[in-house]
């Protein structure tokens, strides 16, 4: 899918872009153990799209964007 002007594609600062994490489960009868579990900051697609504003905050905080906007 091509980025249209103004969006940049960054890797999820969450899960580093696998698209999950691990998160403590259990119940009160239970012993609590880690699972992995799907990223709900990006649902479980490892990046996100940003405009060029939160873009040039994430460039500014050291990210480096997977993709940007096509030159047209």
């Amino acid at each position: 899918m091509e980025l249209v002007p103004g969006e940049y594609e960054f890797t999820c600062y969450e899960c580093d872009g696998d698209g999950s994490v691990q998160v403590i489960r259990g119940t009160d009868d239970d012993e609590p153990e880690l699972v992995w579990d799907r990223c709900d900051d990006c649902r479980g697609e490892g990046t996100f799209i940003y405009d060029e504003k939160e873009a040039a905050e994430a460039i500014e905080a050291g990210r480096t964007p997977l993709r940007t906007p096509s030159a047209t």
